[in-house]
């Protein structure tokens, strides 16, 4: 469920750039809010989670996905990052 604002974002978004990856983005996002289920500005670090466990996504598709929802929470005007997907995280290198 998208408020008019974020969805004319949306559309200002998918207007520059490359057009088939900023259209493949903007549809990322938009089925990221309709598995949500709830306002856009409602989702948070718990819905990013049960979406992406309840997904399974190859890592390379999840990862698309967390640069969607990564630019979704940007137009949103959300402070920070939305959580990685488990595949994605990186291994911490111990220092000498």
């Amino acid at each position: 469920m998208l408020t008019r604002e974020l969805n004319h974002k949306i559309h200002l978004y998918k207007s520059r750039g490359g057009k088939a990856s900023r259209r493949r983005s903007a549809q990322r996002m938009l089925e990221f809010v309709n598995w949500c289920n709830c306002e856009a500005h409602q989702s948070g670090k718990k819905h990013v989670h049960k979406f992406f466990e309840e997904k399974n996504f190859a890592p390379s598709t999840a990862r698309d996905y967390w640069y969607a929802i990564k630019t979704l929470w940007e137009l949103m005007g959300r402070v920070g990052e939305p959580p990685k997907p488990c595949g994605l995280k990186r291994p911490v290198k111990a220092s000498s």
